[in-house]
């Protein structure tokens, strides 16, 4: 298993706890756009845990290929590091069932990557140091989560505009759409980001990252996300090794 199709998914999970720190505002900002923005941040205060179905599909448009999978996240927000568990329950590739379970595990300072049909745990030390990685930071994080952005980084990187709510979007959502700007430090990495952010949450119900000129394309939803998703009670306990992993080959990277 590669590691960076890990941490793709840790890209993924890219959106919801936007740390409050004003910016002068670039003259193309909309009252709109600043509104939905401070929002999100705002909505980051006090934020504890999250737990949540997700149902992550990349798209491969050179190879033409499609892979679904779908489970559930869980997030603990502590003083150092984030700590989180993703359980992927199935998965399925061009609508045809890959059968088994994917686990990604992050410790604080460990990555853990398993997949079931392999019977294998990869392990990454992301910082040697064992300093506070913030994993929310879209410029320098290893794979920043969706549950974390601050509004100043957003708008020193990228353009961003409201479009119209369009069939298929999700219900009762603003759509924002995140142009890298030229000299950005993430122009590399996305062509775009689509960002469909809850009127009443004011989280993202869905992220959109459109990267290679078009032809890698992953969507992260976040079906049941609500009021209820936040602050639940997640404790570490929570995000223990999972015991499927007693008889799997440990592998450290």
């Amino acid at each position: 298993m590669q590691v960076c199709k890990g941490l793709c998914v840790m890209l993924l999970i890219q959106n919801i706890a936007w740390g409050f720190n004003q910016a002068p505002l670039p003259v193309q900002i909309t009252p709109q756009v600043d509104a939905i923005l401070t929002a999100l941040e705002r909505r980051g205060v006090g934020l504890r845990d999250i737990r949540c179905r997700v149902r992550f599909t990349e798209e491969d448009r050179v190879n033409i290929t499609k892979t679904v999978k779908e489970g559930t996240i869980r997030l603990l927000v502590t003083k150092t590091n984030p700590h989180f568990l993703i359980h992927f329950e199935r998965c399925e590739l061009d609508g045809g069932m890959l059968g088994k379970q994917e686990w990604y595990l992050f410790d604080g300072y460990w990555l853990y990557q398993a997949v079931e049909r392999l019977r294998q745990v990869t392990k990454q030390q992301v910082d040697e140091s064992g300093q506070s990685i913030d994993l929310f930071d879209l410029e320098t994080a290893p794979f920043p989560l969706p549950f974390g952005q601050k509004k100043e980084k957003i708008l020193s990187n990228f353009d961003v505009t409201l479009v119209p709510v369009a069939k298929g979007d999700p219900p009762n959502t603003d759509h924002l759409v995140c142009v890298p700007k030229p000299d950005s430090r993430v122009a590399k990495k996305y062509e775009k980001l689509d960002f469909f952010v809850d009127r009443d949450v004011h989280l993202p119900r869905r992220v959109i990252m459109t990267k290679n000129k078009g032809y890698e394309i992953n969507t992260a939803d976040f079906p049941d996300l609500s009021n209820r998703s936040i602050n639940s009670g997640v404790t570490k306990k929570d995000l223990g090794y999972p015991t499927a992993w007693k008889n799997y080959t440990i592998v450290e990277e």
